[in-house]
């Protein structure tokens, strides 16, 4: 469950700012990601491919030498599967060579997609954080919270007070009248979260605060950095593949 739904005209000018900014990097990551997917997917095409032309030509190797061997098919036939054998092994040698030579290109958005991650490393959480201390200060500030706030922690404190004895052994710890004070209001309020845990019953488990921003899923193979020393240790290492 999440407990509000944000109508964001009515953020804060400075937040919907950084929001905007946010969407335009996350929307032009997701856009690198899918240009990666589509080389990547083109890629395992190709040598996929290969292999089939490949597996043909050893097939192919099979039914002429067996053929030869029994004697039913003249020469003739015989060279034509050896060509066919190998021009199969031919074109699977293209097509590989094809994807060695697009190594470069998924080399470099390997880089790009890195890059354009690591824009959006830790701005979700930022923007969110912002919204959320926003939501709690507009919650705090609502007619009647703090008069029904007061009240509990009188009536916690109140309660409390007539059974210091349950507390003794930790209260007889406390050097001066001072100290004994603060960790009787420590304890108020300790007994206060204690009602308000169970009064929620676990309900707090399922219950969401409202986000804004939300980090996109990382890719297939894609390159995973969430620092500037990390990003250049894969560009190192991508251009010495």
């Amino acid at each position: 469950m999440q407990l509000t739904t944000i109508d964001r005209e009515n953020l804060s000018p400075e937040l919907q700012e950084r929001l905007a900014c946010f969407e335009a990097d996350r929307d032009a990551y997701i856009a690198l990601q899918n240009q990666y997917t589509e080389v990547v997917q083109e890629d395992k095409r190709l040598m996929q491919k290969a292999s089939e032309l490949e597996g043909q030509a050893g097939r192919t190797d099979s039914s002429w030498n067996a053929k030869g061997s029994s004697g039913a098919i003249d020469q003739s036939k015989i060279n034509e599967e050896i060509e066919r054998s190998s021009q199969l092994r031919k074109d699977a040698q293209k097509l590989r060579l094809t994807a060695e030579t697009r190594a470069g290109i998924q080399n470099n958005l390997i880089i790009k997609v890195a890059e354009a991650r690591l824009k959006l490393v830790g701005v979700p959480t930022s923007i969110n954080k912002e919204l959320q201390q926003a939501l709690l200060a507009k919650a705090l500030k609502q007619e009647g919270t703090l008069d029904i706030l007061l009240e509990l922690f009188a009536l916690s404190r109140a309660v409390l007070l007539k059974s210091l004895s349950e507390h003794e052994v930790m209260l007889s710890r406390c050097n001066s009248p001072y100290e004994r004070q603060a960790k009787i209001h420590e304890l108020t309020w300790i007994t206060l979260g204690q009602k308000l845990e169970k009064l929620f019953d676990g309900a707090e488990k399922d219950t969401l605060a409202p986000t804004l921003a939300t980090m996109p899923p990382a890719v297939q193979k894609e390159a995973v950095v969430d620092n500037f020393a990390a990003l250049q240790k894969l560009k190192r290492t991508t251009a010495a593949s």
